[in-house]
């Protein structure tokens, strides 16, 4: 980069630019910030529905009988 080319305020390289932009949170059109949280809610509304296998609350409450203060009478 020649030397006038830094002196100039306001002139930014692609890197810099980016290391600012990491900081800032980016602003999503409200259409957009819209389907998504319609989409989410619509996955997460089914996951919520499904029962939880069998496996897993066994390994749940081996868990608890490990941890200090876990379930120890079940």
């Amino acid at each position: 980069m020649s030397k006038d080319k830094k002196e100039r305020p306001g002139d930014m390289s692609v890197a810099s630019e980016a290391k600012a932009a990491a900081g800032r949170p980016r602003k999503l059109d409200k259409s957009v910030q819209t389907a998504i949280g319609a989409r989410l809610r619509a996955y997460y509304d089914g996951v919520e529905r499904e029962t939880i296998p069998d496996r897993f609350v066994e390994l749940l409450k081996q868990l608890d009988k490990k941890e200090p203060g876990g379930d120890q009478g079940a």
